[in-house]
């Protein structure tokens, strides 16, 4: 893996570059918050509307704390300890999101004057009977993609926000107790992101969103302003900058009527993220080299690939402490992880080469979204990975 990206931490092929990685604690992460940045600049751009970060993407306090200024369009917050990162760090507005989400975050994002994701009827009447007499907050009504567009969607339905009827009752309860109803959303799953003309793409599940509309405001008896179109962008969004041309040609009628937002997490934190381990044995099974790292799926569960039906592993890039010997046999590499589990393999490199030491250091790239917070550390008392900021670039 060498890789030379203006949206990505660089990893030149001169190793000479890559010498401050040596001083990195494994297993551990890095975060550059200058490519956080330019990452949210360029995808805001290519959507031409607002954009929301979601921060369950990563919620490194010290990463959030030397970018959370620019995400000018507000944060997607989905627990407790989020709004509590959040408050008095995020200036911008800050949308509450859970479908579980319990009293005490209620409260909590009541007081911090949070916008409310409703996500169904029950949710909305917990909010209005914790509510009591205080203030109303603005509210969003989530739908669900394959509700909003039945038949028409290609991704299984998942069992996230209403069927239109439930939005419309949510809505009418809502405006009973005086709480505005500002928006509509749909998010319609991680990569989900396409515009194929095949009536069920993501331009049209704005369109049906707008359509809605219409009966919403008719039962709350006031103007629907703002639409969460959702997202789905990938880690490489950049590199298809013609299917957000198309996206925003779609879009334009909307805007003469909403305001359109959208909402991500793993396009704007993936490439501004490394995970370094480093090797501590070596063998050979099988006609391949296995390496096993001091990393592995309980630092960086999704680089394991557990729940891929077919599972294609990263191949990362080998920073050596001393040359390979001259004549090495070579062979494929199987990086494997530090835990007793056959599943901890976190990576592979297909072409024949020289067997890593003890002491190499290996580096995972596009690993600064999810990477970090999906993991669950604690089996065999491993403790977490480390998390270290490494800037490049200006954040002003």
């Amino acid at each position: 893996m060498t890789q030379i990206d203006a949206l990505s931490i660089p990893l030149p092929p001169d190793e000479q570059a890559l010498q401050w990685l040596w001083d990195v604690k494994t297993p551990g992460y890095v975060f550059d918050p200058s490519i956080v940045l330019a990452r949210y600049r360029k995808l805001r751009a290519l959507l031409d509307s607002r954009l929301i970060v979601s921060l369950k993407a990563n919620s490194n306090l010290e990463l959030l704390i030397r970018c959370g200024h620019g995400f000018v369009d507000g944060v997607e917050l989905a627990s407790l300890g989020e709004l509590d990162l959040a408050v008095g760090r995020i200036s911008s507005t800050k949308y509450v999101n859970n479908p579980s989400m319990d009293e005490t975050f209620m409260r909590a994002a009541l007081a911090s004057r949070c916008v409310f994701i409703i996500d169904s009827l029950g949710q909305a009447e917990r909010l209005l009977a914790v509510l009591g007499k205080q203030h109303a907050p603005q509210t969003i009504l989530r739908l669900n993609a394959a509700e909003l567009m039945p038949g028409r969607r290609k991704e299984a339905a998942d069992h996230f926000g209403m069927s239109p009827q439930e939005a419309m009752l949510a809505a009418a309860a809502l405006s009973r107790a005086d709480a505005p109803v500002i928006g509509l959303h749909s998010f319609a799953g991680s990569h989900q992101f396409r515009v194929d003309g095949s009536g069920g793409d993501s331009a049209d599940l704005a369109h049906a969103l707008a359509a809605l509309a219409g009966d919403i405001e008719r039962v709350s008896g006031a103007p629907i302003a703002m639409l969460n179109c959702g997202g789905g962008f990938g880690e490489r969004f950049h590199e298809d900058e013609a299917a957000f041309a198309a996206y925003r040609e779609r879009l334009a009628p909307l805007r003469q009527r909403f305001q359109l937002a959208h909402e991500s997490g793993r396009a704007i934190f993936a490439g501004a993220g490394l995970f370094a381990t480093r090797v501590r044995a070596v063998k050979t099974l099988g006609g391949q080299t296995i390496a096993v790292c001091d990393g592995g799926l309980s630092h960086n569960f999704l680089l394991a690939r557990t729940e891929s039906a077919i599972k294609k592993y990263a191949a990362p890039r080998l920073l050596r402490r001393q040359p390979a010997p001259e004549g090495a046999a070579v062979q494929p590499v199987r990086y494997a992880g530090s835990t007793c589990s056959r599943a901890d393999v976190i990576g592979w490199q297909p072409d024949p080469q020289a067997a890593p030491a003890i002491g190499d250091l290996v580096i995972f790239d596009q690993c600064g979204a999810y990477h970090p917070s999906y993991s669950v550390s604690g089996f065999l008392s491993l403790g977490a990975a480390g998390a270290y900021i490494h800037q490049t670039g200006e954040t002003a």
